[in-house]
């Protein structure tokens, strides 16, 4: 029989090996292509960011764009999926054969002179060999390590997936607060330097009338007191801002200066509250936390089978021999062993294992809790939030009223200053109130949206 040699055996298994498949592309990060993992999972294609990249001002979802290329969070999710994935494919090789090409080459020492080579074989001394050989194991039965493997790596994909869909979310939470936050802060800002200019002048009317006659010491005071608590305002505001501008640049990586736009709308909720929470079983943070009790059972499966028998099949089929005495060409053997005791070990781990899967179920049931807590709480307030932008809304139409009529009696001597005064700090007041209020509205909107489920989407806002 004419056997091949071991350069051309090795060839072929080295072949097979390297081409046998390759690797998944991993997600990048601080360049502006979107891979289709990320796409996925965002709803942001390489598009929206080129788009985002040439607008003067960006709105919420431009800046969601640049965040999920420009932050590592995501990246490093997918890393933990790809992972998941080998663990599943290393599972899967668990259970097929093992195949191994072994090569031996011996020296042995030839008589007493020392020499070293192939010399001939006696009672005292090992015979040379050449050896090229196939090994194969296949183990039939290793308690239940096999399938546990396999249902544990499938669900641990579903887990890293299900956690890496819920950062997505996360993150366009965090912009949008950030986002908001900056809008809000800039608008105060303006109302609040508006109702400085307007205290800085009646102070200047009111200490020119003080030094005639026709104004109070006390008038001059309460104006004198008012500008002080605008500028104050107007120094955290300032603060503020800035706290929240290095945080969507952090997220975004955009200029400091970036113009921002309010593009996004709000509108009442277009489900019910309990079509909300019926919701709740589709959020990615309870499917995950779904998927880690189908990871925690299989490793409760293999402890189990820590009690079962082992079964090994293994064989050697030798390609290239060169030996002075005849030997086999091919050897198969069967190797089983029943675990009798293991000092209490076996048992442990099992009681280890139904520990951390009841630890999964209640976080299950935490994270099932949670959510639903989540999606109530984005529902109420977001139908709070919007009756108080209303309100807000209407109050700053009445005062702006009340204004203009005060303004008007002043000119012909009708009110004082203080009066005047008094309706410019109720204005201010309720301007600041309804920039608020409209913010945190349109946060809730979002908020409610991602609870539910239905983003992050690009172009998911009503206009």
């Amino acid at each position: 029989m004419i056997r091949p040699s071991f350069r051309l055996a090795l060839t072929a298994v080295l072949g097979a090996v390297i081409f046998s498949g390759c690797a998944e592309a991993p997600v990048t990060v601080g360049d502006n292509n979107v891979e289709k993992p990320l796409q996925d999972v965002t709803g942001v294609t390489t598009e929206d960011i080129q788009k985002a990249l040439q607008k003067p001002a960006l709105n919420l979802m431009d800046v969601y764009a640049l965040a999920v290329k420009h932050t590592e969070t995501l990246a490093t999710n997918y890393e933990n999926v790809l992972q998941a994935k080998a663990q599943q494919t290393e599972a899967v090789g668990s259970a097929l054969p093992q195949i191994l090409l072994n090569g031996t080459k011996t020296w042995v020492s030839s008589g007493s002179n020392g020499y070293i080579g192939n010399g001939p074989y006696n009672d005292l001394i090992a015979p040379a060999s050449d050896t090229a050989y196939f090994s194969a194991s296949e183990t039939i039965l290793s308690g239940l390590n096999e399938p546990a493997a396999l249902e544990g790596a499938d669900s641990d994909i579903d887990y890293q997936n299900y956690t890496y869909r819920y950062q997505s979310q996360l993150l366009l939470e965090n912009v949008a607060h950030a986002f908001y936050t900056v809008l809000e802060l800039q608008e105060s800002q303006a109302a609040l330097e508006k109702s400085r200019d307007l205290n800085q002048q009646i102070l200047d009317v009111e200490q020119q009338w003080q030094t005639i006659g026709r104004s109070q010491l006390s008038d001059v005071a309460n104006t004198q007191a008012q500008l002080m608590q605008v500028l104050a305002d107007l120094e955290n505001d300032k603060y503020q801002l800035s706290q929240a501008a290095v945080t969507l640049v952090t997220l975004a990586n955009i200029k400091p200066d970036q113009p921002l736009v309010c593009e996004e709308s709000y509108s009442q909720p277009a489900f019910s509250l309990e079509d909300a929470e019926a919701k709740v079983e589709d959020r990615p943070d309870v499917k995950s936390a779904a998927a880690s009790v189908v990871v925690a059972d299989a490793a409760l499966l293999a402890a189990h089978g820590l009690h079962l028998p082992t079964l090994i099949a293994e064989g050697d089929y030798y390609v290239d021999y060169n030996k002075t005495i005849d030997t086999n060409v091919w050897t198969v053997e069967l190797e089983a062993s029943l675990p009798i005791f293991a000092g209490g070990q076996d048992f442990a781990q099992e009681d280890a294992a139904a520990s951390k899967k009841r630890q999964a179920e209640l976080a299950l049931s935490l994270a099932r809790r949670t959510a639903l807590d989540d999606i109530r709480e984005a529902y109420k307030s977001l139908n709070e939030s919007m009756a108080e932008t209303d309100a807000y809304q209407k109050a700053v139409a009445a005062y702006e009223e009340d204004y203009k009529d005060t303004l008007h009696d002043l000119k012909l001597n009708l009110t004082t200053n203080l009066a005047l005064l008094q309706v410019m700090t109720s204005l201010e007041t309720a301007e600041v109130s309804y920039i608020q209020a409209k913010y945190q509205t349109l946060y809730d909107w979002l908020w409610l949206q991602v609870a539910t489920g239905q983003i992050p989407k690009m172009g998911a806002y009503p206009k």
